[in-house]
């Protein structure tokens, strides 16, 4: 979590509200599509590439956010790994 905190503190530097929110639901996308090849049953390492090829080029800046992204959902307990993950992830981010 303190690794998505420091990406956080680097992308969102400075940040006005408009791109704040941007950045949230961008991340957010993130989540869910790593939720998504989680419960696919894909590993780690592959949905991280996954998610980084299924990246539009308007979105390839958020590449670096990727890795950690992936890397905390696959924390998540099996049970918690609902759409509800991107949602609370996006009102954790624009309350930040």
């Amino acid at each position: 979590m303190l690794r998505i905190i420091a990406l956080f503190a680097f992308l969102a530097t400075p940040l006005v509200a408009q791109d704040k929110e941007m950045l949230c639901n961008i991340s957010g996308e993130i989540v869910q599509a790593a939720v998504d090849q989680r419960v696919g049953g894909v590993d780690e390492e592959t949905a991280v590439k996954n998610v980084v090829e299924t990246l539009p080029d308007d979105k390839a800046r958020f590449k670096p956010a990727v890795e950690p992204l992936v890397q905390w959902v696959y924390t998540l307990e099996p049970e918690e790994l609902t759409e509800e993950v991107a949602t609370s992830y996006v009102l954790a981010c624009l309350s930040q």
